[in-house]
């Protein structure tokens, strides 16, 4: 087998490390340090890149391979990446979590044993949520905060209120309004309120 067979041979599979990142469309690409020599701008594997499409590039310093099917490392070559190390290791080793954490400690988690989904984001982190065609909650739900709701709300079960409650304009209700304390209005109490009398004075309060 002579030289450039050797060498072809040889530069099939490739480790490396990824140097630089160009994440320009439409095709992004980087460069990989191979230890001996630097690859040119080559791609990456992504998951999909078709009708569908995922936008996940690798970092820098990045543990890689580089796949050149003919030997020759160049336009046809392409990265692979994704390999765990002693300075990345894996972040669990329970087989029944699917796990994905982000660089400024974000971490998205699913344990098929306990049937539980989390997204924890890191403090100040924010989340929004679009959908026109609407939202449907099927479960219990528990809101650790405040809440603020831009437009109408419909409830057909009961409603429970803890604390005070401030309403910033009119209430109506079509059935019987109960209290089980006074209620005022405007500095008059329902339940010790008096009226004038009709020979002088003032009434009781109401019976």
């Amino acid at each position: 087998m002579n030289a450039d067979a050797n060498r072809r041979l040889e530069n099939i599979v490739r480790f490396g490390t990824v140097k630089t990142i160009n994440p320009s469309k439409p095709i992004p690409r980087v460069i990989v340090n191979l230890g001996d020599i630097e690859t040119p701008e080559i791609r990456c594997l992504n998951i999909r890149s078709g009708d569908d499409s995922t936008w996940d590039m690798p970092s820098e310093n990045e543990e890689c391979v580089v796949i050149s099917p003919c030997g020759d490392i160049g336009p046809t070559s392409f990265v692979l990446y994704g390999f765990y190390n002693d300075d990345h290791p894996a972040p669990s080793d329970d087989l029944n979590k699917k796990i994905r954490m982000f660089a400024d400690g974000c971490v998205i988690a699913y344990d098929v044993a306990a049937h539980h989904l989390s997204a924890v984001l890191p403090s100040g982190g924010t989340a929004v949520l679009t959908a026109d065609g609407g939202v449907t909650v099927n479960g219990d739900t528990t809101i650790n905060g405040n809440l603020q709701v831009n437009g109408s709300t419909a409830m057909t079960g009961n409603n429970t209120v803890g604390g005070s409650q401030l309403v910033q304009g009119s209430s109506h209700s079509s059935g019987t309004f109960s209290s089980d304390g006074d209620v005022t209005a405007s500095g008059i109490s329902l339940t010790g309120h008096t009226h004038p009398g009709d020979s002088g004075g003032t009434t009781g309060g109401p019976q």
